[in-house]
């Protein structure tokens, strides 16, 4: 692997001593805790849940052999709390539902759309800090792939809620696709995390292409 600043794995720091990482986990907690009294729908917040419960699990047990650099684990706290916050109303409506159809003169529930641009928005930096660390990938082909990383998870996870709605829990089947009658719904929220990851990159280049500049203008 080549020893570039696109291949640089993150400093490892042992758990015990990483504060930051701590107070985020912490912070995190509580907010779960709080999101985890009275949901819309108890068997819903469940399986809106597993997201959550699969993906620490994920970070957990893998944290010895790698580890996210802070801004990473911020970026992926910050979508979880969305996704709580969503878990715990259902994806029904919420506040941030009615500001949202003030704003833009609409009738539909549109959190769960800001939770998948979101998505594509929030986790583009760590999925490209990880494909930096275990490809070989050009600094241009990592903003590509990551682009596409994102819409292939953001595809199997529309997959996964059509499997869990049909064998799961067929009875709460609309409740727990969110659809809202709207036969694009899935093809939307595929479009709006790969939207959100095309900007994420496109911010990463431009912050970098403005450092290296202010960099060369001081010499």
């Amino acid at each position: 692997m080549r020893a570039t600043e696109e291949s640089r794995e993150p400093e490892k720091r042992p758990f015990t001593s990483n504060r930051l990482l701590q107070a985020m986990i912490l912070v995190y907690a509580g907010i779960w805790i709080w999101m985890a009294v009275s949901p819309y729908s108890r068997f819903d917040w469940v399986l809106e849940n597993l997201l959550i419960w699969a993906a620490l699990i994920g970070l957990v047990s893998t944290y010895r052999l790698f580890s996210f650099s802070n801004l990473s684990y911020a970026f992926i706290g910050i979508f979880l709390v969305l996704h709580t916050v969503g878990a715990h109303y259902s994806y029904n409506e919420n506040v941030v539902d009615v500001w949202m159809k003030l704003l833009f003169h609409t009738e539909r529930d549109s959190y769960d759309r800001l939770v998948h641009f979101s998505f594509g928005l929030l986790l583009a930096y760590p999925i490209r800090e990880a494909m930096s660390v275990w490809t070989n990938l050009s600094r241009r082909w990592l903003y590509v792939i990551t682009c596409v990383i994102v819409l292939a998870l953001g595809a199997f996870y529309e997959l996964i809620e059509m499997w869990v709605a049909l064998l799961v829990a067929p009875e709460i089947g609309t409740l727990f696709l969110g659809t809202q009658g709207d036969p694009w719904d899935t093809h939307h929220d595929m479009e709006m995390a790969l939207y959100g990851s095309i900007i994420a990159m496109g911010l990463m280049a431009l912050w970098r292409k403005t450092t290296i500049q202010s960099k060369k203008n001081k010499m």
